[in-house]
């Protein structure tokens, strides 16, 4: 696999299609760019795919330092630019979505269009910030992390989700789910929740939240009100996936309505 070389350590990235239009694949915290398998292989017939693996992610290496989600827009914008990208659509799962949003407004018309998955678009319950303070202990962050787990497959026996939750993810350090906790908590207390982000964007790009985890008709009513008030911004609530991770539970659908969307 090639690598970006950075001050902080070596970037592994997959480069694959080809075409003007390049799909920016961004794994979420403590996630491998596997959880883009499946997917990859199918998109890479009609674009461009590149995907990424964030600083002390799967095979990228680190110096061992913090880092915050600033520090992971810098090593995207690199690798961006060390690829010569031009035309960049951000595809970002749960709370990698921040930075693709902060990667939008930096690159303006070279992004004509965002696709997050399975975001938290309201702001969250009270147990997300519980569990967020359970990662932050040694003595408490694997449990918190396996509960996780257990809601995101939600009761599938998918090997390949089991495998990519229990085994691939669950490789991280207690410093990346340390760290993840801290940066995605900080988000929510600065921004309020996506929405509130996306309300806030100058000439934003299209944007398009597809995910599959939360059935409840409050929150899809929440984002398609949103929608009807802001022309930029659809919501898709997959029909045939149940999991935090439809990209890797249903590659087919979640390409299908990209393509739909751009």
């Amino acid at each position: 696999m090639p690598v970006l070389h950075t001050s902080h350590g070596d970037i592994d990235y997959q480069d694959i299609g080809t075409g003007d239009t390049t799909l920016f694949l961004m794994p979420g915290w403590c996630q491998p760019k596997t959880v883009f398998n499946d997917f990859s292989e199918l998109a890479a017939a009609f674009f461009r795919v590149v995907i990424i693996d964030w600083r002390g992610h799967g095979k990228s290496t680190t110096d061992g330092q913090d880092f915050d989600g600033a520090a992971l827009l810098t090593e995207a914008l690199a690798l961006i630019e060390h690829l010569g990208l031009n035309r960049v659509i951000p595809v970002s799962v749960a709370h990698a979505s921040w930075i693709a949003v902060d990667l939008a407004e930096r690159l303006k018309e070279r992004v004509p269009g965002m696709i997050f998955l399975d975001w938290i678009m309201n702001q969250p319950a009270k147990e997300f910030y519980t569990s967020i303070k359970e990662m932050q202990h040694e003595d408490s962050w694997q449990s918190a992390r396996n509960q996780l787990f257990e809601f995101w497959l939600a009761e599938s026996d998918s090997p390949v989700m089991i495998h990519h939750l229990k085994t691939e993810m669950a490789d991280s350090s207690y410093q990346l789910w340390r760290l993840a906790g801290q940066v995605i908590a900080d988000a929510y207390h600065k921004h309020g929740s996506p929405l509130q982000r996306l309300d806030k964007l100058d000439n934003p790009p299209k944007a398009t939240h597809i995910y599959s985890l939360d059935r409840n008709d409050e929150y899809l009513a929440l984002q398609q009100h949103f929608a009807m008030t802001h022309e930029f911004f659809e919501v898709e609530r997959l029909k045939n996936a149940r999991t935090h991770l439809a990209v890797l539970e249903r590659p087919a659908d979640v390409l299908a309505k990209i393509m739909e969307s751009l």
